[in-house]
């Protein structure tokens, strides 16, 4: 049986043949949406965002050409299908050349628009999963480093924690993983087979990270030319992960607490309630219940994103992980050389306040440095690792000291540091330094550093 969340719309001005049409889509499970005409038929792809639609060529007004037209326009993603009588070969080639996905001959038989109509749902639904995995790297429970006892016991209850259907909080300081563990979480999950969407809710300002979400129809807004899904609907039988959620600003909270409760939205100008079967999987590096009790998080949406908590130790806690996550490193980056005792003792000793991520760069500037197969004390520069000024390198206060700018100083030289040591990536920079996203960009804005 089809999937029922999968919405057709037959544009036919033959009665008859859109009736028989209607009613062999409904008998296949689909959800059938009929326009008469061509200008209804804009009307509706206009309102609303289906996966695919089926258009006669030949209609009295707007044709099947105008919606085409309109469909790659408005809903690129959307599959069109043309029907076509014997006689107008030439057209249905053409339409195919302008993006059609293949043609129908009137009349037509019963299996063989079937097999058209699946195949197309099929090669929609497997580019959809393409896009997804280039933006996300699958994750085993075989594939993430555990030698230490408290990232044993993370690991020894994932299976657990996959099997339920509730959602799922991820704590711990950034760069500790949190994203490898939400993806292991998924695959674990009966919901392998469903799409694991990720965004991080600290990247993007709240009117941009609304309509990711939630999705928006043409015309919502400045700039929406299009109709486009939101990321609630592309994890619909999957699972959806907000990272960074304690930098969700307060108002969509709101909305965010509407789903979880009905499991319904509307997109950004629609009109229709969407219904979704999503898991929430979100993580953050804040102490929510502190931002609870001031005000910045709703109780409410905090006990309904807690149900099932797991909390990533830091690196510092778990510093038995540290060799095998520099074996892991240096197999996947391919680097044919290694770590000195004394270079290993150097790296178990500091405090990697970036925590796993901080560990990986801070590797990749080493092996880039070092002259020879082996990774000596001496290739690990201690300012690379960012290690405490010592007393002895702080400025003589003297009859006194202007405090204020050489605290900036300061900070400005670990903002062009952090930027520095990942190549540029601002996100990757702010997690560095243990900033929200939000965090780092205003104090670049306040250094003027582009």
């Amino acid at each position: 049986m089809a999937d029922k969340r999968v919405k057709i719309l037959v544009v036919e001005d033959e009665r008859h043949m859109r009736e028989i049409l209607k009613m062999l889509l409904e008998s296949e499970g689909y959800e059938v949406a009929t326009a008469e005409d061509g200008t209804r038929g804009i009307q509706s792809i206009e309102k609303e965002i289906f996966n695919l639609v089926i258009t006669d060529i030949k209609m009295p007004g707007t044709d099947g050409f105008g919606i085409l037209k309109k469909a790659l326009e408005v809903s690129p993603e959307t599959v069109v299908i043309m029907i076509t009588a014997f006689g107008t070969m030439e057209s249905a080639i053409e339409a195919m050349k302008l993006g059609a996905y293949d043609y129908i001959h009137k009349p037509f038989k019963i299996d063989e628009i079937r097999l058209i109509i699946r195949k197309a749902l099929e090669k929609q639904k497997l580019q959809r999963q393409i896009s997804l995995l280039k933006q996300r790297t699958t994750v085993e429970l075989g594939d993430i480093i555990a030698r230490s006892a408290r990232m044993k016991e993370t690991l020894r209850i994932l299976p657990r924690v996959a099997e339920s259907r509730a959602n799922v909080l991820i704590t711990g300081e950034s760069g500790t993983g949190k994203e490898l563990i939400a993806n292991a979480v998924h695959n674990l999950s009966d919901r392998k087979d469903g799409n694991f969407v990720a965004i991080n809710c600290a990247s993007l300002p709240e009117g941009l990270l609304e309509s990711e979400l939630f999705g928006y129809m043409r015309g919502a807004f400045t700039g929406a030319s299009q109709n486009k899904q939101g990321l609630f609907e592309v994890a619909d039988k999957g699972t959806l992960f907000l990272d960074e959620i304690g930098e969700m600003p307060t108002q969509l909270q709101s909305k965010l607490l509407r789903v979880i409760e009905t499991g319904s939205f509307r997109r950004l100008g629609g009109t229709t309630d969407i219904t979704v079967d999503v898991r929430l999987v979100s993580a953050t590096n804040r102490d929510l219940k502190e931002a609870v009790s001031c005000g910045a998080f709703r109780e409410d949406l905090f006990y309904r994103l807690n149900a099932i908590p797991v909390h990533l130790a830091p690196l510092r806690d778990r510093k038995d992980d540290i060799p095998a996550l520099i074996e892991h490193f240096l197999k996947k980056k391919g680097y044919a050389k290694r770590f000195s005792r004394e270079a290993l003792d150097v790296l178990m000793k500091q405090p990697w306040r970036g925590n796993v991520r901080e560990l990986e760069n801070v590797l990749e500037r080493a092996i880039l440095f070092a002259d020879g197969d082996v990774i000596t004390g001496n290739d690990i520069p201690p300012e690379m690792i960012g290690n405490p000024a010592q007393k002895g390198s702080l400025p003589e206060i003297g009859n006194g000291i202007d405090l204020e700018p050489l605290l900036e100083g300061i900070e400005k030289d670990y903002l062009l540091k952090a930027l520095e040591q990942t190549g540029g990536r601002k996100m990757e920079a702010a997690q560095v330094l243990g900033l929200t996203f939000r965090s780092f960009r205003h104090r670049l804005s306040k250094y003027g550093i582009k």
